[in-house]
């Protein structure tokens, strides 16, 4: 659970993203950062004993009391000092709340504690996916080319001191001697690794037993820019020749990010507005009203909550000058948009006293668009013209051009034939049995010409036919093995079933084999014995869901009956308190009848005194009339306090009754909802 008290004033944002940026809505305050007692917690449909502060919402107290949400002023948070014990012991669980690390490390990233999932899940990036938008959606954001000069001397012996330096400033257990990056030892360079990401990037980092897979995820996750140069074998042996200049480059990168974080709190350096005082921002920031109010509150909160304070002179004086600052930009912004309106109605009326120039305009313009008309049409009549006469010549042309190439073939032809039949010195009879022969033969190899393209074209078309069938087989084939894999029908990296004793589910076709007797054998094996057992093993896994579905409409049930619970003693609550508040009334009341009679009896002994002095020894029974009169009214306020007193702490004591049990409550619902989500989770669901 992200700590409710955190470093920023947008809550768990005061550090930066390696992956995204988060866009903050310009329409809702930043979450509340005001710490809260141990024993809250916050989550979805879960109300909190004391909530965090919200936009329009106020503070209540068990005890009558100005509101904390109100505006910033003098009036903020006021308490009487007959309030500050009831609200200390009411909110005094645990002291402040402390939770641990909201950003998980300068990177604001996830605990890696459980970042190694189970072999068939693959692993996700460690940075969270739901962080802070892109300030341009749509737009290809390239990768980060690493141009640095690897194989340099001068660049190696830089990373070198770099190195050296930042290690030995911040205490690194490793010893750092000349010799240490002169003679490269894999078990210092694992430990230094360790350490830059343990120490700094992330302290709740989980290693494993396999220290090359936990760097490579670890540098994926924070997108190194040259992964190539870190693969395993560099990183199982860093002190080879070709491997030491790669990995020398990621340390450095490493403390080089190190270093960034190290500097992301210094006010000097940072010009992110969100982690800037809202007195330093620019009067035209977007909610820097609403900025102030919550730096404010912020400021005062604390000094209220843990010393009592109720006056704030400093704070109240930063809020009054920025406001002063405010309104005199306003000021100077009014004066030059007056000064810009009378220059503007000066113009105004200039141009109504002259006659308007966009009458002649409008009159030339049409003018001229009647000619532009006249002239378009006159230029394409003559283009048509001009494209029907090309059309004429450019067919003509062709013609010719068909013409004299049918008649020089014909030439051609005619000259071999007459010199063919002079040379054999055939007859006419043997001539135009030949020509007959010639033209049958010719008409045979074009019906055979035409039989090989058919022939051709449907020997491609099978072809294109068989080739999209494997890539479709493949592809079924991936993602039978992938869902296999994932339900426990395969072991993932192995070609066994994880049913021992039962049917194998594992397919071994070879579609590039010439004999199809083996794949016809599998195609068998799928129909009779694959199918029916994985049929029957969807319809196990059906049962098991409809079961697990109607135990959670029990759980919600359950867990609905005890939200009306709460409710229930929600109101008993709500009620015990308006009592409270109408017995505080009453004592406030008898609180001040007993000072009034207090003072008319003062006033009455003073009287009777004065008498006594003035008469002397007159009468000795009116004296002591009076002082039994004045210690009847002693005891009687006294006991009157007495009880006031009994009566408080009687309602103070049901009401933090009833707040335990509300508070059990929630947690044995959070328990049950916690244990039904582990079940979901465990089973798939």
């Amino acid at each position: 659970m992200r700590a409710l008290a955190s470093d920023g004033p947008i809550g768990n944002s005061g550090a930066p993203q390696a992956a995204h940026l988060h866009v903050v809505n310009d329409k809702q305050p930043p979450p509340s950062s005001i710490p809260l007692p141990k024993q809250t917690r916050v989550g979805g449909g879960r109300m909190s004993i004391a909530p965090a502060a919200q936009p329009s919402a106020r503070r209540t107290s068990t005890m009558p009391g100005a509101p904390l949400g109100g505006p910033a002023g003098p009036s903020v948070l006021r308490h009487s000092n007959s309030q500050e014990g009831l609200r200390r012991s009411t909110m005094a669980s645990g002291g402040l709340a402390s939770g641990t690390r909201g950003d998980a490390g300068f990177l604001n990233r996830q605990s890696q504690t459980a970042r190694n999932p189970p072999g068939s899940v693959r692993r996700s990036s460690i940075f969270p996916s739901a962080g802070r938008q892109s300030m341009a959606p749509g737009m290809f954001t390239p990768a980060v080319r690493d141009t640095r000069p690897y194989k340099d001397k001068t660049f190696g012996l830089n990373c070198i001191n770099n190195l050296t330096e930042f290690l030995i400033n911040n205490r690194c257990p490793v010893p750092i001697t000349p010799r240490t990056f002169a003679v490269v030892s894999t078990k210092d360079v694992q430990a230094i690794f360790r350490f830059l990401v343990s120490d700094f990037v992330d302290p709740q980092t989980a290693w494993n037993k396999k220290f090359e897979d936990d760097a490579i995820q670890i540098l994926k996750d924070l997108r190194y820019p040259s992964m190539e140069h870190c693969g395993k074998t560099a990183l199982a042996a860093p002190g080879g020749t070709l491997n030491w200049p790669g990995v020398l480059a990621m340390l450095d990168w490493l403390v080089e990010l190190n270093k960034a974080g190290q500097r992301w709190d210094d006010i000097g350096l940072v010009a992110d507005p969100l982690r800037m005082p809202a007195k330093d921002l620019p009067l035209d920031s977007p909610n820097i009203e609403t900025r102030l109010v919550w730096d404010f509150l912020s400021k005062t909160y604390l000094q209220w909550f843990e010393f009592g304070l109720e006056d704030f002179p400093e704070a109240e004086m930063e809020v009054m000058e920025v406001y002063d600052r405010m309104t005199q930009a306003a000021l100077e912004q009014c004066e030059k948009v007056e000064t810009e309106v009378q220059k503007r109605n000066v113009e105004l009326q200039q141009l109504q006293a002259q006659e308007p120039p966009l009458k002649a305009l409008e009159e030339e313009y049409i003018q001229l668009m009647s000619d532009k008309t006249k002239f378009i049409d006159f230029i394409e009549m003559h283009r048509q013209k001009a494209e029907k006469t090309r059309g004429v010549l450019q067919r003509a042309r062709e013609a010719m051009a068909v013409q004299d190439q049918e008649l020089e073939a014909a030439r051609a032809e005619l000259a071999r034939i007459e010199a063919a039949v002079a040379a054999q010195n055939l007859s006419p009879d043997e001539v135009q049995r030949m020509n007959y022969e010639r033209e049958t033969l010719t008409r045979t190899l074009d019906e055979m010409r035409i039989k090989t393209m058919e022939a051709s074209q449907f020997s491609y078309d099978q072809e294109l036919q068989v080739t999209k069938s494997m890539d479709r087989f493949e592809q079924l084939y991936a993602d039978y093995t992938s869902l296999a894999h994932q339900i426990g029908l395969v072991k993932p990296g192995s070609r066994q079933s994880l049913l021992a004793g039962k049917v194998d589910f594992t397919i071994d076709v070879e579609l590039q084999a010439e004999d199809m007797a083996d794949v016809q054998k599998e195609a068998k094996r799928l129909r009779e014995q694959l199918r029916p057992e994985l049929s029957a093993f969807g319809e196990k896994f059906r049962k098991e869901e409809l079961e697990l579905g109607n135990q959670v409409i029990e759980l919600e049930d359950q867990h609905d009956r005890l939200t009306q619970e709460v409710e229930k003693h929600k109101q008993q609550v709500e009620m015990s308190e308006m009592r409270v508040k109408a017995q505080n009334d009453s004592a406030e009341d008898a609180k001040n009848t007993l000072l009034s009679e207090t003072a008319l009896a003062n006033a009455k002994i003073a009287k009777l005194e004065k008498d006594v002095a003035d008469m002397s020894n007159a009468s000795q029974k009116g004296v002591l009339d009076a002082e039994h009169e004045l210690e009847m009214s002693r005891i009687r306020f006294n006991e009157l306090r007495h009880k006031t007193s009994l009566l408080q702490e009687n309602v103070t004591a049901q009401l933090l009754k009833h707040i335990e049990i509300i508070a059990n409550t929630r947690q044995h619902t959070a328990d049950s909802l916690k244990s039904l989500r582990l079940f979901a989770e465990g089973h798939g669901v």
